[in-house]
């Protein structure tokens, strides 16, 4: 929630001084408002390097170096939830929320902590599939279970289980012990891994399913243009505050939707990059029926593009 500064001239009681405490959370608790807050936007502040190898599924990359810049795109409704490097750059990000205004907002400081929360993330195997495993676990050439998570969205994964020979682990496998069963997680699929379940279907391969309710698209309300406008207000425009821009809907015709990039997406050399590999594929897991995104912007009159355009 944005809290608005007093604009009358009138004087009022001095704010308190910004004390990170009140706005530092723990890991589980960083977790848990993510999974059921109405409206959360996670903010990954380390290096756009750090974010490509590796980010929390749904969070938006924000580099440290342009939060400033960015204050004014934040969203005023709903939690805003920081994360970083353990460098101070949530500290710093949540002292200029809290001098901007805002006052719905946490941190935590460091991803590699958070991974290692995931890892006690609530995770279940149910009694008929632990049944299951632990029968192939008998043989004595396999050493455990493994869930592998192939990212297709921000929001949606695919999963697919398989066991475990006594060669097939590597060092940045992550270990969690289930019922007595060792579960082998990569570092992308424990990423993925909070509120999955793993259950017994016997026509499933290696007679296992894994369902994960949370991986599911939610749908939106109302028309394709009052859908398309939720779903810029709630996850596109968020996503491009990185670059201190802004979408907007100019129309919807037939299949195809139309857009126009503002702010500091208009010039951008990287447009064509956020419009193909971002926008696009969230409108069409989000809107069925809409077969292609155009871009309308008037590029060559961008000002002040937070990337330079290539030559």
């Amino acid at each position: 929630m944005f809290k608005f500064k007093n604009l009358t001239g009138k004087a009022e009681k001095e704010e308190p001084k910004f004390n990170p405490d009140e706005f530092k959370i723990s890991h589980e608790e960083f977790l848990e408002k993510r999974r059921t807050a109405t409206r959360a936007y996670v903010f990954d502040l380390r290096s756009a390097e750090d974010y490509e190898l590796s980010h929390l599924p749904g969070s938006y990359s924000l580099p440290i170096e342009h939060f400033e810049n960015s204050i004014y795109q934040m969203p005023y409704e709903g939690d805003i939830l920081l994360y970083g490097s353990s460098n101070g750059e949530t500290t710093q990000a949540s002292e200029l929320l809290y001098e901007n205004g805002f006052d719905s907002f946490a941190f935590i400081e460091s991803y590699e902590e958070l991974l290692q929360a995931l890892a006690n993330s609530r995770f279940t195997i149910t009694d008929a599939a632990l049944e299951q495993i632990k029968k192939r676990l008998q043989d004595s050439s396999l050493k455990g279970f493994r869930i592998t998570a192939g990212a297709v969205s921000a929001k949606i994964a695919t999963f697919s289980v398989d066991f475990v020979q006594e060669s097939e682990d590597t060092a940045q496998d992550t270990i969690i012990n289930v019922g007595e069963v060792d579960v082998y997680l990569n570092q992308e699929s424990l990423l993925y891994l909070e509120d999955t379940v793993v259950d017994y279907d016997a026509d499933a391969e290696q007679g296992l399913t894994i369902k994960n309710p949370e991986r599911e698209v939610a749908p939106l309300s109302g028309s394709v243009r009052e859908a398309m406008e939720q779903l810029l207000e709630e996850q596109i425009n968020p996503m491009v505050a990185s670059h201190g821009g802004f979408i907007q809907l100019i129309d919807i015709e037939d299949d195809r939707v139309y857009l126009e990039f503002g702010g500091g997406c208009k010039g951008c050399g990287m447009v064509n990059v956020t419009l193909k590999q971002g926008v696009e594929v969230l409108v069409k897991e989000h809107i069925p029926g809409i077969q292609e995104i155009l871009d309308v912007t008037d590029h060559a009159n961008g000002t002040n593009p937070y990337y330079q355009p290539g030559k």
